[in-house]
This record gives C-alpha cells, sequence and structure tokens, in this order.
C-alpha cells in the first residue's frame, strides 16, 4: 500500500530518518490500515494536492546601463583602483 506523510512522522520500521511532509512510502497492506488508524493525523492514502507556492519575482528593477559602480574608482569596470585626479 502506498501512504505519504501528511505531516513530518517517525516510522522505524519505514526508514531510519523523519518522513517530511508530502514523502510517499510503501508498506504492507495490513501495517498501511494500521497506520492510518493510529496516525490519521500524519499519514494518508491520498497523494498530497500540490506543491508549495512559487517564489514571487524579483520586482526591483535592474540598475541603468550609464550607472557606474561606487567601488570603481579609475573608471576601468573593476572594483578598486586609485581614485582619478581632478
Amino acid at each position: 500500500m502506498k501512504l505519504y506523510a501528511i505531516d513530518q512522522v517517525s516510522i522505524s520500521s519505514v526508514k531510519a530518518d523523519t518522513l517530511r511532509p508530502g514523502e510517499p512510502f510503501e508498506v504492507s497492506d495490513a501495517f498501511g490500515k494500521e497506520l492510518l488508524e493510529r496516525l490519521p493525523h500524519a499519514v494518508s492514502d491520498q497523494p498530497p494536492k500540490g506543491k508549495a507556492e512559487p517564489r514571487p519575482k524579483n520586482k526591483m528593477e535592474a540598475p541603468p546601463a550609464n550607472k557606474a559602480d561606487p567601488l570603481d574608482h579609475d573608471g576601468n569596470g573593476r572594483k578598486g583602483g586609485a581614485k582619478k585626479a581632478e
């Protein structure tokens, strides 16, 4: 029987490490029924509904092409260097 962890749960006979939410695992039918009865809050026979929402996109605008790096003192496109004599 294929089951899914709803919440973080530790079932040592299934996996040595903790099962993470949404992680599928296989057990015998008898053991699966027992797990569903004993841990209905942590185990389900239904797959998770969906993945988490994607990260929001960065809305920050790119700097204009004519803006110089404040650490580029000598104007060669690299940081550092001596300041230009005025």
